[in-house]
């Protein structure tokens, strides 16, 4: 039984070292531009008095997939500019590397919570018919600009904050503390994430996931939930998804990330503008979504029980005009839902509006892309898959003080009054860039919309009106 243990291992690692070493050309490649430019300029002034945050730079040329993943947070050390990946190869990094690979691979991933535990709930919670949702996505990275996001959406002083997922680089306890919680944990400023006046709610990534989930279970969503009043935190989230309601309205959180580490092959270099392999359910993680969050879904919400407004919440989308396709849960809900959604998602760093779409077989959905919470946002790329039709896309340039090429981090706010919904999209400096206004007939379900308005007059931020 232990030869046979340790031919596994053995194997493993084989396959854990060829897909690193294969994922350092992918990060050196992508980075070489950045990593010699992203010192701080003495003309800019940091967020946090007491300490530096993190530089946008730590995150340039972040290839998304496990391996990867770990073989960024097994540095020995934090840099105060950009991380170097090639330094975790040296010699005295590689076997802490093997360690921080083996330490969460050859473990189960953490137990898939729903509610049917007994005194947790139903994960239905009623909210205000006048009420303000402040949403944020991939937000979990401990940058200045993460701060700054944070900042600007307390200033809009929310009832609730939702977050969609991705806590960097694994989501392990130290990541966790740090770039959530504002737990000091390195020679880096903490980063928290800002709780709504009544509570917050945070959804899983992938990243997440790559450390079994336990950062995420275990120190999230105990912290996650409805707040009393004077608390820090909330009195505690128990499940992945959930359910805001009010009269006209329903906001529905869904778990695309339990099921979403496999490595994509849409990420290498060179396949990287495959249409093909950005739309197919091929070479990439399923993403699909738990039977117990399915039966929830059916039995415990009955989407299609009233006529109420539907917004769906998760970390990965079902189609996009720049990068990946994650059509499963798409499928999956169509089974249940059986009108059109608005349908908002994370993990593409950028903001991205689009008309009502669907992949065959699946929902209708008016997608809204809204990664760029904490990450480098992606700028540049011209939407290529046309069968997804864009309304709206940001492509203006942040002017870092890091001078590598990224678009602005931002977030939305959803104001509900009624039967009409008011979505207010800003950037990190709080300049309001778009706005769409949603109206719904609970007597018919018709949902109208989007009257969608280019705010901020700037000829790289694309706009289609409506």
């Amino acid at each position: 039984m232990m030869a046979w243990a340790g031919i596994e291992f053995s194997e493993q690692l084989n396959l854990t070292l060829t897909s690193g070493y294969r994922d350092l050309k992918i990060m050196q490649l992508r980075s070489a531009e950045t990593r010699d430019r992203s010192k701080k300029t003495a003309k800019h002034a940091k967020p946090d008095k007491t300490g530096a945050g993190k530089d946008l730079g730590n995150y340039s040329g972040f290839a998304h997939s496990r391996i990867s993943a770990h073989f960024q947070a097994a540095r020995t050390e934090y840099s105060t500019s950009t991380y170097n990946p090639i330094g975790a190869f040296l010699p005295n990094r590689l076997f802490k590397w093997i360690l921080q690979i083996a330490k969460y691979w050859f473990r189960k991933k953490h137990a898939f919570r729903d509610y049917r535990t007994h005194g947790k709930g139903t994960g239905i919670l009623p909210i205000d018919d006048r009420v303000k949702i402040s949403i944020a996505g991939d937000w979990g990275t401990g940058t200045d600009e993460a701060k700054i996001v944070a900042d600007a959406i307390d200033k809009s002083d929310p009832d609730y904050t939702i977050h969609l997922g991705d806590v960097y680089y694994v989501g392990d306890g130290n990541e966790v503390r740090e770039n959530f919680l504002g737990v000091k944990t390195s020679p880096y400023a903490p980063v928290k994430w800002p709780m709504g006046a009544k509570g917050s709610f945070a959804l899983n990534g992938n990243h997440e996931m790559y450390a079994d989930g336990n950062g995420y279970w275990k120190m999230v969503l105990p912290r996650m939930g409805l707040r009393q009043h004077g608390s820090e935190w909330g009195t505690g989230q128990w499940s992945s998804f959930f359910c805001l309601e009010n009269k006209h309205w329903r906001v529905i959180g869904i778990d695309t990330g339990y099921n979403s580490t496999r490595f994509e092959w849409a990420k290498v270099p060179g396949l990287q503008r495959s249409k093909w392999l950005r739309k197919t359910t091929r070479f990439k993680p399923t993403c699909t979504l738990p039977e117990p969050l399915l039966d929830w879904l059916k039995s415990s919400v009955n989407p299609d029980g009233d006529k109420r407004g539907l917004i769906l919440l998760s970390h990965h989308g079902p189609h996009s005009a720049f990068e990946a396709w994650y059509q499963t849960p798409a499928k999956q809900l169509a089974k249940l839902i059986h009108r059109p959604v608005i349908w908002f998602w994370g993990h593409e760093h950028r903001l991205a509006i689009y008309e009502r779409f669907n992949v065959k077989e699946g929902i209708e959905a008016y997608g809204r892309c809204i990664g760029h919470g904490g990450m480098p946002v992606t700028r540049g790329a011209i939407p290529d898959i046309l069968d997804s039709k864009w309304l709206a896309w940001d492509n203006r340039r942040y002017p870092s003080d890091e001078e590598i090429n990224v678009g602005y981090n931002g977030y939305a706010d959803f104001s509900f009054n009624g039967p009409a919904l008011h979505i207010a999209y800003y950037d990190l400096n709080r300049s309001l860039v778009l706005t769409e206004d949603w109206h719904i007939d609970i007597e018919s379900g018709a949902l109208a919309g989007p009257d969608l308005k280019k705010i901020l007059d700037d000829p790289s931020l694309h706009c289609r009106e409506s």
